[in-house]
């Protein structure tokens, strides 16, 4: 069975740099762990950093800022109510021991042909996905619609309302390791948060077999 980053991509999924491709074959029982450091997490004003305090409980959002973060990223798949397969991206930062969490779950939507990420536990903003692979075979994301989840309906946000975000992954062959970089911007007050950084991983399948995509 393909990923939903498979079918978001078609045919240009093997443009993917082969650890990529691995990387994000995450279907039936895969599993991936990776671990690393973000070289600087940054963005936002004094104000919006006092509002994010509101996202901690959610694991949506979080108001520190710093160098040299470590982080640990989990994927797991698992099957909502209507049995498809959803993608759980668990995302946690270490400020000094105090652990901040950015989690998420992806997954397709067949009728529209995209994917959908849901923010927060439990989901507080919802925003549909666009993949393209650039010509040193990275992975770009970056959002589109945006929404908030209630009662099984989208409710639009108005695009000044929108956290727009671009996300590129990569793979550095001459450290061995994936790298990442995320911006997330806002019409009205700019950069709401940004990072980048490295991490290296493992890949398990249902077997119990493991795999190391460093």
């Amino acid at each position: 069975m393909k990923s939903i980053y498979e079918q978001a991509l078609g045919d240009t999924y093997q443009l993917l740099h082969p650890k990529l491709q691995e990387r994000y074959r995450l279907t039936g029982d895969a599993v991936f762990t990776g671990a690393g450091r973000m070289e600087e997490i940054s963005g936002g004003s004094f104000a919006v950093r006092a509002m994010m305090v509101l996202g901690i409980r959610a694991r949506l959002f979080f108001p520190e800022r710093g160098r040299n973060i470590p982080f640990v990223i989990h994927n797991k798949v698992s099957r909502d109510a209507k049995g498809q397969e959803t993608v759980h991206w668990d995302r946690t930062f270490d400020f000094r021991g105090k652990k901040r969490h950015f989690d998420a779950v992806m997954k397709w939507d067949s009728e529209e042909e995209q994917i959908l990420d849901l923010f927060g536990k439990p989901a507080l903003l919802g925003s549909s996905l666009s993949l393209h692979v650039d010509d040193k075979g990275a992975m770009h994301i970056s959002s589109r619609s945006q929404w908030l989840p209630l009662f099984g309906m989208r409710i639009p946000l108005p695009r000044v309302f929108h956290g727009a975000a671009q996300i590129v992954e990569s793979y550095d062959e001459e450290r061995q390791c994936f790298r990442i970089r995320v911006h997330v911007r806002n019409p009205l007050f700019g950069t709401l948060f940004a990072y980048k950084g490295s991490f290296t991983g493992t890949r398990k399948d249902g077997s119990g077999g493991s795999r190391d995509e460093t």
